[in-house]
């Protein structure tokens, strides 16, 4: 399903177009600082607002968050829908400086690119800014395409939907940002 090709120009730079378990995104591995503001570029996106990042695992999720409170588990390991939850501190991220917004997606693709490349990826729709997120391959915007290194198009596994965002506070106080 999913090569090394990907993780390969993750690792190298690259960004991606791939499914998620919400809606086609537009990706890159993380950790890379330039990576992210290429897509911020490419997005006609503003640099201060942070990307989500899909990560395959609690200890993941530990490796990159200072504190993870017991309650945010449910949210990231059981909801019923894709729920990204935004944490108040990331740690050894430098891309990431101050708080962090992380979904353990369910997609077999999500989760083989992140496994191959051992590190978290970014996930925003594969959109410009403004422009409705693209639910299926065919909706994205050619130029968009033109622009990334590669791109996966496999439309099942999807719910079609942006996901429900919540933040959780240091003192485990959930907040609904989106539903």
């Amino acid at each position: 399903m999913v090569t090394n090709k990907y993780s390969k120009i993750l690792s190298s730079g690259g960004i991606i177009i791939y499914p998620t378990d919400t809606v086609y995104g537009i990706g890159c591995d993380a950790t890379n600082i330039n990576s992210i503001s290429k897509i911020n570029k490419i997005k006609n996106r503003e640099s201060n607002k942070p990307l989500i990042c899909l990560m395959d695992s609690l200890e993941m999720v530990k490796k990159y968050v200072a504190y993870v409170p017991d309650i945010s588990l449910d949210y990231l390991l059981n909801s019923y829908e894709p729920t990204t939850v935004v944490f108040s501190k990331s740690k050894n991220l430098e891309s990431y400086p101050k708080n962090i917004a992380i979904r353990i997606p369910k997609n077999k693709i999500c989760l083989q690119l992140i496994k191959n490349l051992k590190k978290p990826i970014t996930s925003t729709s594969a959109n410009f800014t403004g422009e409705k997120a693209p639910k299926y391959f065919k909706q994205i915007n050619k130029d968009l395409l033109g622009l990334v290194s590669c791109s996966i198009n496999f439309d099942n596994d999807q719910q079609n939907k942006s996901s429900r965002i919540i933040s959780i506070d240091d003192k485990s106080n959930v907040k609904i940002i989106r539903n």
